[in-house]
């Protein structure tokens, strides 16, 4: 019996069957799982702000006979903020210190990319900014130099 597939984002390592044309190797997407797009359904990224994608509904479902497609996605850490756990080198002299605040994202191809939190100067307000030029890392190191962080999120009225 298959493994039941868990909702989040994930790498695509094959084509989607029925969905091929759409669903290729070596894309970023969300997996959805509740409500209508039960068993499992695939969202693609159409849109991305402030370093998050926002992702196309209602997707594609992924067809019975084909749900072993899903044990063939590669799961990645999920956007959002985090605490990189070691100093992080780039470029020709680029540095993030070890506990800075840095935001995951990713390219269309799920490739990560790291951007790191400014304070601006002059201070205007009590926040940190995130720009949208990021550093490009590994899967590798997405995975083994950071370590998540808990924000609260205001809710909207």
């Amino acid at each position: 019996m298959a493994t039941e597939i868990q909702p989040g984002i994930y790498k695509t390592t094959k084509y989607l069957p029925g969905f091929e044309a759409d669903v290729e190797p070596g894309r970023l997407v969300l997996i959805r799982t509740d409500g209508e797009f039960a068993p499992a359904s695939v969202l693609l990224p159409v849109r991305n702000e402030h370093n998050q994608w926002n992702f196309a509904m209602p997707g594609y479902k992924v067809p019975a006979a084909s749900m072993h497609w899903c044990e063939t996605l590669e799961k990645i850490p999920h956007e959002g903020f985090y605490r990189l756990t070691r100093e992080f080198k780039f470029g020709d002299g680029g540095y993030y210190a070890p506990n800075a605040i840095v935001q995951l994202g990713y390219t269309p191809t799920a490739d990560p990319i790291l951007f790191i939190a400014r304070r601006r100067t002059p201070l205007v307000s009590n926040d940190l900014h995130f720009t949208d030029k990021g550093v490009k890392i590994t899967m590798e190191q997405a995975r083994e130099m950071m370590e998540p962080l808990a924000w609260l999120q205001e809710k909207t009225e």
